[in-house]
């Protein structure tokens, strides 16, 4: 049995409500829902909620849990932990797919192939990606004689070139993750064992946080731009 668990809590703060605010013409949240219904992939779609559903009933294979636990609902909340919830509350469920809402331009026919992937090369677990090619740094990271220091995500005496970064280096875009239950139960983590990337083009990755990215995604949404 194949599950697809899609986080909508209330009460964000960079952009207030936005799992719920419209999107175009519908709410964020149901951007992603119509991907995991189009995907034809799924026994049971879990709406996961504290509260945020007040008109939306269950049918069919949705579900709709307006009840998540506080303790698993506030901005200190791993969606590890939510995702652990629900493989506890629905032990059938052998492989969930975890897909969060601020990802709207990812599609059913990616969902699937996503799975696919993993079926197909034997991974234990998939994250989607697209192709990074950002050399970040990350402050204050490590000790260094007792002072703060700052580390590089790269080997900075052997700087890779823009072509050697645009075949190799790949960022998580937050899209799709497709975890097997034994993966859960041995680690207690969306990802393990041995990974697969699934890529994704940047026209469908962008992960909405602030209200530029929410600009961009509906400018991409607005004009297709391929998004099938």
């Amino acid at each position: 049995m194949i599950g697809a668990l899609i986080p909508c809590r209330t009460g964000s703060k960079g952009i207030p409500n936005k799992n719920f605010k419209p999107f175009l013409d519908k709410p964020l949240f149901r951007w992603t829902l119509e991907a995991a219904i189009k995907s034809l992939l799924f026994d049971k779609i879990i709406l996961s909620s504290n509260g945020g559903f007040q008109n939306l009933e269950p049918s069919g294979n949705l579900i709709v849990d307006n009840e998540r636990p506080p303790e698993l609902s506030d901005d200190k909340a791993s969606l590890d932990d939510v995702l652990n919830h629900y493989a506890n509350v629905y032990p059938e469920v052998k492989v969930w797919v975890l897909l969060q809402v601020t990802s709207p331009l990812r599609t059913g026919k990616d969902i699937r192939k996503a799975y696919e992937l993993m079926q197909k090369k034997q991974f234990d677990s998939v994250v989607s990606v697209t192709p990074g090619t950002c050399m970040y740094w990350v402050k204050n990271a490590v000790e260094v004689h007792g002072k703060p220091a700052h580390i590089a995500t790269y080997h900075i005496h052997k700087r890779p070139n823009r072509q050697e970064r645009e075949k190799e280096w790949f960022l998580e875009n937050g899209a799709i993750y497709v975890t097997p239950r034994y993966i859960l139960e041995y680690t207690g983590c969306r990802l393990g064992g041995q990974i697969g990337l699934y890529v994704m083009p940047k026209n469908k990755s962008i992960e909405i946080d602030d209200s530029i990215d929410w600009k961009c995604a509906e400018m991409i949404a607005r004009n297709g731009h391929g998004l099938v």
